[in-house]
Parts: C-alpha cells; sequence; structure tokens
C-alpha cells in the first residue's frame, strides 16, 4: 500500500485531474493506495487574501475573490462532467462565512484556518467524484475525518501523533480493501473538534502522517519537480538529481528551499521509519529522491548537496561586560524569541565578548532596535548590523568523521577571492554553515559544487 500526495504545482487544470485520475485507475488495479490532496495552484493564497480583505470590510473585494474562486473550480467541474455536490457545499459554506467576517469586521485565528482549508476540500471532492465516474470506489475525508488530530497552534498546528495514528487507522483501515480515500491535506481537527491548519508544507506533513499510521510502503509526493537536487539548477547547470538521501540530510536542505518542503514534515516517517519518495508526475519515468534512514555515501564525495539562502543578515551584540557572566545569550535569545524574530544560525567567540545571530534580512532592523532599546548598558555595549548576506550550507552525511571536509569547503570558497564571514557546525557534523556576502552566495555554491564533484553521476 501506498500514500500519493498530489501538490498543488500539478493541479492547474481539468486537464490535470483527468490525467491524475487515468494514473490512479491503473495503479489501483494492482496497489491499495490513499491519496492526499493539496488545493489547486494559487488558491490557498487567494483563500488567505479573501479572509484578510473580510476582518477589513472590504466587501468589494470578498466578492471579486469568492466568485474567482467559485469560477474557476466550476469550469473544471463542467469541463470534467462533473455534478460536484460537495464542491457547492463548500462554497456556501465559504460565502457565508466570509460575508459574515465582513459585517463583524473582525476574524479570529480559528476563522482563518476554516477559510484557508476550504481549498483542499474543493480539489478533493472534485478527484473524489472523477474516481467515482470512472468506476473507482472513492470516498472523500477532510484531514480531521481522516483521523489527523492537532493541538489549536492556528496558522502552524502540531499533529498529536498517539490519537492521530489511532483514529487515522480506525476510520481509514476498514474501507481500504475495496475504496481509495482521497483525503484534503493541510488541515486536521483539535481535540476540541475546530479545524487547524498544518502551516507552510501541510499537505506533505498530512501524506507523511497517513504513511507512518497506516505503515504503508512508501509515501510519494508528488509535484513538477525531479526530486531534491545537489544544488539549484538556477545556479548551477550540472546540478544533479540526488536518488538517495537520508532523514538527516534531508532536513538539513528542506531549510534552503529544497522541493519547497518544510523540515518537519519528516518527524512522522523517521518515529516509523517510512520511505518518502519525491517524484515529478510530469516525468514519471524518473524514480525521484527516496528519502529514508539509510545514509548512502558517495565514493567521489562526502557532501552531497549545497544549499544557499540569501535575504539574511548578521546581527551582532558586543561587550567586555558579558564575558564569564551566565545568562547573557538567553537574554539576547529570549527577547528575540518574544517578539517572533527566529534565529537561523549562532555563533559565539570562546572569549564570549561577542554573540552572532543569523535572522531574516525584513526582520533585521527590527531586531536591532529591539536589542538596543532592552539590553544596550553596562554588560551589552554595541550592536551591529550586517545587512547583505547569504547563508550556504555543505550537506552530506559522509563528512561525519572525515577529516579535511571544512578544509576543502573553505579553500575552495577562498580560491575564488570569497570571504566568510561566520561559520557555525552542529555536532552531528552533518552541516557546515558558513555567510558570506550575498553577491557572492552563487559563486560560491559553484565552487563547493565543483570542489566535491556533484555534477557527476553515481
Amino acid at each position: 500500500m501506498l500514500v500519493m500526495k498530489f501538490g498543488g504545482s500539478i493541479l492547474r487544470s481539468a486537464s490535470d485531474y483527468e490525467e491524475i485520475a487515468e494514473y490512479l485507475q491503473e495503479f489501483v488495479n494492482t496497489e491499495r493506495a490513499v491519496v492526499v490532496v493539496s488545493a489547486m495552484r494559487g488558491i490557498t493564497d487567494q483563500l488567505i487574501n479573501l479572509g484578510e480583505y473580510a476582518a477589513r470590510g472590504d466587501e468589494f473585494r470578498v466578492k471579486g475573490l469568492l466568485s474567482s474562486i467559485r469560477e474557476k473550480h466550476e469550469e473544471v467541474c463542467q469541463q470534467l462532467g462533473l455534478s460536484c455536490k460537495l464542491l457547492n457545499e463548500e462554497l456556501e459554506r465559504l460565502e457565508k462565512i466570509t460575508i459574515g467576517i465582513t459585517y463583524i469586521g473582525e476574524i479570529t485565528p480559528g476563522l482563518r484556518d476554516l477559510i484557508a482549508s476550504i481549498g483542499e476540500n474543493l480539489s478533493g471532492g472534485i478527484l473524489s467524484e472523477l474516481l467515482q465516474k470512472r468506476g473507482i470506489r472513492s470516498r472523500f475525508f477532510t484531514g480531521g475525518e481522516a483521523g489527523i488530530v492537532t493541538d489549536d497552534s492556528y496558522g502552524e498546528a502540531h499533529p498529536l501523533m498517539k490519537a492521530t495514528r489511532v483514529y487515522v487507522r480506525s476510520n481509514l483501515l476498514p474501507i481500504l480493501e475495496d475504496t481509495v480515500p482521497v483525503v484534503a491535506g493541510f488541515s486536521g481537527l483539535s481535540q476540541e473538534g475546530k479545524v487547524t491548519t498544518l502551516g507552510r508544507g501541510g499537505s506533505d506533513l498530512t501524506a507523511v502522517l497517513l504513511g507512518s499510521s497506516l505503515e504503508v510502503r512508501e509515501v510519494w509526493l508528488w509535484s513538477d519537480v525531479d526530486g531534491m537536487l545537489t544544488a539549484d539548477p538556477k545556479i548551477v547547470k550540472d546540478a544533479r538529481l540526488i536518488k538517495q538521501i537520508s532523514y538527516r540530510e534531508a532536513i538539513e536542505l528542506a531549510h534552503f528551499g529544497a522541493k519547497r518542503m518544510h523540515p518537519r514534515f519528516l518527524e512522522p516517517a523517521i518515529a516509523t521509519n517510512t520511505p518518502i519518495r519525491i517524484r515529478n508526475f510530469f516525468n514519471r519515468d524518473c524514480s525521484g529522491t527516496l528519502i529514508s534512514s539509510r545514509e548512502v555515501i558517495r565514493e567521489e564525495g562526502v557532501v552531497k548537496a549545497v544549499g544557499l539562502r540569501k535575504d539574511v543578515a548578521i546581527l551582532t551584540v558586543r561587550g567586555a561586560g558579558m564575558v564569564g557572566r551566565p545568562g547573557t545569550a538567553a537574554k539576547l535569545f529570549s527577547i528575540l524569541g518574544e517578539n517572533r524574530i527566529n534565529i537561523m544560525m549562532i555563533s559565539q567567540s570562546i572569549s564570549e565578548s561577542d554573540i552572532s545571530v543569523v535572522v531574516e534580512r525584513d526582520n533585521a532592523e527590527r531586531a536591532r532596535g529591539i536589542i538596543e532599546a532592552r539590553l544596550l548598558g553596562p554588560i551589552y555595549r554595541e550592536v551591529l548590523l550586517d545587512r547583505n548576506c547569504a547563508v550556504l550550507a555543505a550537506i552530506g552525511a559522509g563528512m561525519r568523521g572525515t577529516p579535511g571536509v571544512a578544509a576543502r569547503v573553505f579553500d575552495a570558497v577562498s580560491s575564488r577571492g570569497i570571504n566568510v564571514k561566520m561559520i557555525a557546525q552542529g555536532s552531528s557534523e552533518v552541516n557546515i554553515s558558513f555567510v558570506v556576502d550575498e553577491g557572492d552566495g552563487e559563486e560560491a555554491v559553484r565552487a563547493i559544487h565543483s570542489e566535491f564533484s556533484l555534477g557527476k553521476a553515481d
């Protein structure tokens, strides 16, 4: 049995649904499958905007967006020859909710999640009815109906794994012999029965939660890319598909935008050792990237991929009074955390007289102002900000315990006249991260990719 998730990048028109249904019709003749669907491309963003316009009382824009969303889905239904009863019910519910918010002029986090989750319900209803039209017994489930239980952290809810496993098995296992469940990605239900959304990469997380709970052979994440690559192909012309990668390596690479995925979707798979395969629906001859517990180390080099993250800044706090004083770093991190400023990377000199952190550039000025207002004094004397930076990471399980990897990384970068501003490496030794000027970021990626021969085929 497999879980297959179809992402929004491949759900653009009626022909895409037709192609997916045709593929599933062939597949379910030999294997059982649970299907997870995302919203159609662009719909989730429209739904989020819809909620915000409603909260402002902007009735004109609300009606315009409602009309646009309805037209797009009704056109798909008409082209596929479907009645789309579920779709009409969901659209009517969406209209009532948003018009109500428009008159009140206020929206709660719970209502935001409820509105944002409807895109997957619309998409799932279409696919399930299309499968039935093709003679495949199918049933649509919302994430909550399938059994996904979360906390009440609206916008980025955390699944409650034990409860989810019990409910998913109870709800889906009894029907799998003769029915293809189509499950809406991205959402679940809180313990109070309220709709919650799982945040960025939520449909991937839905698929892995189901696969882990049902102990499937693999989870396939279908999108419009072949899988995870050794580098961004827009930067490195000979970037190569990574055929197999470990959970640990995939988590590190996901932080740099690989396949536009969020690293937390791997957590349920790690707990049950469930393999995940990223595949391109428009290139089904390609087997994609397999993510599993197995670590495969290439003979040609210990580095497996190079990641780049632009639009970051380095914030440095200095002061001789910090030396030998417990809690100085804790105060800095606590203040940034209270103000919802995420720290991406940390470095502290052995002298303890300065601490540097990497933050998103959009938050950099605000972070600097908050630190200056809250901390400057006899202990923290100075706050410096370096705005135009990029973070790079050399990633690979083969780096662990291998002497000289860091030397090769920095020699490759320095040979091209690039200065390194900040370095960090975790004790796992799977990732060496460093910061350079943003203008040097792409050249640094090319330097490391070439040094470790990442463009050569396995």
